[in-house]
């Protein structure tokens, strides 16, 4: 292993041991290249490799290796102006991209609209935040620099701020939802129920027009800027909104049905969480006619004589049961707010498993608040009580002037009561069952919408302006389609996405002369896991994005994968009769059909057979003399 000792570099903060030698000797420069797990021993055992020496008059420099050379070939490029090729490059991400782009199109579309340079950009900064859960463009680099990208090199945090403040701008936002929408509709999700959320991020910059003074995550009194997403009941993100802080969540939720009706879709509904149970919501879906299942929030005073009058008759009760579910149910027709003149359809449910583990911690936490009294009155302080604990807790004076911290016991009834019990309002006639069934849809569609707020940055968004804004939310929308895709196919594997996605992330291609092999060696459930992703043959797949790199290497331009086009394997252009059920097409000719005498071409069609009168030779073509027909001679 060749050491260069003309040449100084500073020791890497991460992943580096340093082991001291004897005799004098410089200081090794271990480096972690991977720490597998062991289970039979209980911990990852890690794999290292010397990439320098420590210098005799620094402890922060060292000389670096031949293998420094491999490992930080963008350093060295930097440090000798000699460019250099991993030797090793990550491969499992780019795969799972041309795969979902195979099926999806998404890139396909943003190549499109964007352009191939930040359309790859775009995808990279997704997988990113999808593999490290960080939205944050300045560990980029560092992080992705080994992996196999669209782009040639991995994009410095400089490069992402320019692109998001200066190079995407809106009208190509608007193309992009224009094309997505239309690229799910022919998908199959123009019939559809939507799920549709919103939240609101903190930003304090002030370079930011949409943000303004709103109900911040934090509880604080920053800005916030808003946003909306809507989703099919599968999970599968449709669009996206980002709008002012201070703007009303139904008029966000407005421009976004707005934007799909547009689109073609036909809304059957919407599903919304309690956060959107008031009376603008509600007014605003019945005039345009969008019928709605929502949660309602708390206990309104319209649903309190509803709450009274079955909230204990139905528990446990198995006349009020919802068949096929664990729940117990009772239904009127209720007019939600004063200033609603019609009446919906309110259900009130029972769930005695949530109410009971609801109830387990409500009892731990105010025992846990009650055991702080005796050590505030130890330090001879005033007993102060939570402020959500204040109704359930009582200070009662006791002997020699002691304080004794005891449950409200009326009041605690009152709340256990409710435990398990909430309302769900409909604007259409459905059964107890049916509502609770759309909206078991909108549970699994949380998951969909807790990812799509962690790609934006756990609640804070670090921008300094409104186009830098608009643009990494756009990316967050890209990564939640993306991931989407990976959770539908994950979950048949029976992994969850993360393990999924950092096992694809262990496929690696080496460097051998002048371009990458890579040997199969990927796992079967793996193998499984792109296969259900839509790929029929995965090792060309994986072959592929071995080409795109040596392709590149070699001075030619990579072709990625693309969508194929056309209407889909086994499908057909299906007929439907007046009762909507599809007609089948039998294959072949339909009985008693005759083809006319003409052809198109305007010569007469021959009859089928030999014509009349023709006389076989007497003779085969081999030359021997053909048998007459009949039976044979005697």
């Amino acid at each position: 292993m060749a050491v260069y000792r003309t040449l100084e570099v500073d020791i890497p903060k991460e992943r580096v041991t340093i082991e001291k030698q004897k005799n004098g000797k410089p200081a090794l420069i271990k480096y972690v290249i991977e720490a597998p797990y062991n289970r039979e021993k209980g911990y990852p055992e890690p794999k290292r490799t010397t990439i320098g020496h420590q210098c005799a008059n620094s402890r922060t420099k060292m000389h670096p290796t031949s293998q420094y050379k491999k490992i930080f070939p963008k350093k060295w490029e930097e440090l000798t102006h000699e460019k250099v090729s991993p030797t090793i490059k990550k491969i499992g991400l780019f795969t799972l991209a041309q795969a979902v782009n195979a099926k999806t199109g998404i890139k396909d579309i943003l190549d499109k609209i964007y352009g191939s340079e930040i359309s790859g950009a775009i995808i990279e900064q997704a997988l990113y935040s999808i593999l490290h859960h960080s939205n944050a463009v300045s560990s980029f680099t560092q992080k992705m620099e080994d992996e196999l990208l669209y782009s040639p090199e991995a994009r410095s945090d400089s490069y992402y701020t320019d692109l998001f403040a200066h190079r995407m701008k809106e009208e190509q936002e608007l193309s992009f939802k224009e094309a997505w929408a239309s690229s799910c509709k022919n998908d199959g999700a123009e019939d559809v129920w939507l799920c549709i959320d919103g939240s609101n991020d903190d930003c304090q910059s002030q370079g930011v027009d949409l943000a303004e003074k709103g109900m911040s995550k934090s509880h604080t009194n920053n800005n916030v800027i808003s946003f909306t997403y809507a989703v099919t009941v599968d999970g599968k993100p449709v669009s996206f909104e980002a709008y002012r802080g201070g703007l009303v969540d139904f008029k966000a939720m407005k421009v976004v049905i707005t934007h799909l009706v547009e689109a073609g879709f036909h809304v059957k509904g919407v599903i919304l969480d309690r956060g959107c149970c008031n009376s603008d919501v509600l007014h605003y879906l019945r005039d345009h006619q969008i019928p709605y299942i929502v949660m309602v929030k708390g206990c309104p005073s319209q649903c309190k004589e509803m709450w009274e009058t079955y909230g204990s008759r139905i528990k446990m009760n198995v006349e009020y049961l919802v068949e096929d579910t664990c729940l117990f149910a009772a239904q009127q027709k209720v007019s939600l707010y004063h200033s609603c003149d019609w009446e919906d359809y309110v259900t009130l449910y029972f769930d005695y498993q949530n109410g009971s583990e609801r109830i387990t911690a409500l009892l731990n936490n105010l025992y846990a608040a009650r055991s702080k009294a005796p050590r505030q009155m130890e330090r001879g302080k005033e007993v102060i009580l939570e402020g959500k604990y204040e109704d359930l807790l009582v200070v009662d004076e006791a002997a020699e002037g002691k304080q004794k911290i005891s449950l409200n016991t009326e009041n605690l009834q009152k709340v256990i009561n409710e435990k398990g019990l909430y309302s769900i309002v409909s604007s259409l006639p459905f059964t107890p069952h049916e509502i609770h069934s759309l909206y078991q849809a909108r549970s699994a569609v949380e998951v969909q919408f807790r990812v799509m707020k962690t790609q934006l940055g756990y609640g804070t968004s670090r921008v300094q302006c409104s186009a830098s804004l608009k643009a990494k939310f756009l990316v967050g929308f890209v990564a939640a389609v993306i991931r989407h895709e990976l959770a539908l196919a994950a979950a048949e594997t029976g992994r969850s996405t993360n393990q999924m996605v950092q096992e694809a992330d262990k496929l690696q291609m080496q460097k051998m002369n002048s371009s990458y092999v890579y040997t199969h060696t990927e796992s079967e459930r793996l193998k499984s896991f792109i296969e259900k992703l839509g790929i029929e043959d995965v090792f060309e797949l994986i072959d592929e994005s071995v080409m795109y790199e040596n392709d590149r290497l070699a001075g030619r331009s990579g072709t990625p994968r693309k969508r194929k086009t056309g209407m889909a394997k086994g499908t057909h252009r299906q007929k439907v009769d007046e009762n909507g059920n599809v007609i089948r097409k039998k294959p072949g000719v339909k009985p008693g059909t005759v083809r006319p005498a003409i052809k198109k071409d305007g010569t007469p069609r021959k009859k089928p057979g030999v014509p009349a009168g023709t006389k076989r030779g007497k003779f085969n073509k081999d030359g021997n003399l053909r048998k007459k027909p009949g039976p044979k001679a005697k």
